[in-house]
């Protein structure tokens, strides 16, 4: 009597790889998603370090620091937040094209897709990286910091990669909608980039908008890049930025969550 071959029930990492892969190849094949999250902040770094390198002459700008110095880290940030946009737009178009759904019939844990997504943004967001770091230098840029202030930036950068790609993430299985996606994403994603340090000191802004760049983890991101560049940070730098990015992610992971027991209540 011959006996059935056991079947290898998949684990969660197997699982896990399956769909950053697939992510992986998806943004590969994707050229508009691929230009926009690479190429897009490597030109707006030369823009702005050539258009707005007057601002270091001007009040409140820290003594002593180049403007490309100044603005490299802050484009790390911003360009960071512009590809979390990539993370709604995929989730929106998994609800459009019925993948959403496929994932729910399968037996795997429902939070596995987002992980699979954050996990495709840590990878580009490394090869982001470094291909910005590659077009500073070519303007001038100089890294002021040590080994561990290049370690903790990009353990910074990776944390609000991670996010980034929640919080966008979450808009694209709200909205399902790719175009709607991009358009509130683009709502969500201006203020997450001006009102910061990025471009200019926050001392030069109105009262009300440092009051808003107080509570925003871009802006105190962008502050421990600058400070690891320039070699000047501290921990509690580190820390703030690592806790205001974390603090936004587990906010952001909360709300299906609550939403699910919100419903389940209901429909007792």
């Amino acid at each position: 009597m011959t006996t059935m071959p056991a079947i290898k029930r998949s684990t969660i990492g197997d699982q896990l790889t399956a769909l950053t892969v697939r992510n992986l190849r998806t943004s590969a094949r994707v050229p508009q998603l691929l230009m926009f999250s690479l190429t897009m902040p490597m030109a707006m770094l030369v823009l702005f370090s050539q258009v707005f390198r007057s601002v270091a002459a001007g009040p409140g700008f820290p003594p002593g620091v180049s403007y490309i110095d100044f603005l490299t880290p802050a484009m790390l940030a911003v360009s960071t937040v512009m590809a979390g946009t990539n993370a709604g737009v995929s989730a929106a178009i998994d609800h459009t094209n019925g993948l959403h759904d496929r994932f729910a019939a399968l037996p795997m844990r429902t939070a596995l897709p987002a992980m699979a997504r954050t996990l495709n943004e840590g990878v580009f967001t490394l090869a982001r990286a470094a291909l910005l770091a590659l077009a500073a230098l070519a303007l001038g840029f100089q890294f002021h910091g040590t080994a561990v202030d290049a370690v903790a930036a990009v353990v910074v950068l990776v944390v609000l990669a991670g996010a980034m790609s929640a919080l966008f993430g979450l808009i694209g299985d709200r909205l399902r909608r790719p175009d709607v996606v991009q358009f509130a994403g683009m709502m969500v994603m201006m203020p997450l980039m001006f009102v910061s340090s990025a471009f200019a000191p926050i001392e030069t802004m109105p009262g009300w908008m440092q009051a808003m760049a107080a509570a925003n983890p871009v802006a105190h991101a962008t502050d421990a890049l600058r400070g690891h560049v320039l070699g000047t940070a501290t921990a509690a730098d580190t820390v703030t930025a690592l806790v205001a990015a974390l603090g936004l992610w587990a906010l952001v992971t909360a709300v299906p969550v609550l939403t699910r027991l919100v419903r389940s209540a209901r429909a007792r």
